[in-house]
């Protein structure tokens, strides 16, 4: 079974293919508004490199976002292509925890964030325990200071700065009914 996995929600681009539980394939990039660019080319580079044709996925996996406008609609748009033309299964998962997804190995509680224009940040606090992924607090639109009071001395904060991502950790995922109606996750606040 061959899951493709991306995200273009913030300045890293993330690309993986996986065959089961093993990465077979995987592309981060630091993008500067250019994943629109990147994103097929490098899906193509992969195919090549292990033989594959887009068909030949079961199942594929996009981050939903938050974050930003334009590159939530690069692979969403992507992402919902190849699930059309091709029937295959699609599927959502919160592009904060794609981010963080590589510390999920490990008991703690993390606060996640990316940026948002203006002074904002998206944001969202998870803990690990025994293993086990709780979500605290869920996505959400935060002014820089509202969420510098949620910091404290038990939590590690997880940004773009240090990223690590693990398909293989992957939480929430959320089937796809209807390509149709499914709309990135913009998750704005008034301004």
């Amino acid at each position: 079974m061959k899951t493709l996995v991306i995200d273009t929600s913030t300045q890293v681009m993330y690309l993986s293919i996986l065959s089961n539980d093993e990465i077979l394939y995987e592309k981060i990039l630091l993008g500067k508004n250019n994943h629109s660019e990147n994103l097929i080319k490098e899906i193509k580079k992969g195919l090549e490199k292990l033989n594959l044709e887009v068909k030949d996925f079961s199942k594929i996996i996009v981050g939903i976002g938050p974050g930003s406008y334009t590159g939530l609609r690069v692979s969403l748009v992507v992402a919902k292509m190849f699930s059309w033309t091709l029937n295959i299964p699609l599927y959502t998962v919160s592009s904060l925890d794609m981010i963080a997804s590589g510390f999920f190995d490990n008991d703690g509680k993390y606060l996640i964030k990316t940026k948002a224009k203006r002074g904002y940040v998206y944001c969202k606090l998870v803990e690990i325990r025994d293993g086990k992924y709780h979500e605290v607090i869920s996505d959400k639109f935060l002014s820089i200071e509202e969420f510098e009071k949620l910091i404290n001395n038990e939590m590690k904060i997880i940004s773009e700065d240090n990223f690590s991502f693990n398909p293989l950790n992957l939480v929430n995922i959320k089937n796809v009914d209807d390509i149709y109606l499914l709309e990135p996750n913009y998750l704005r606040g008034e301004l």
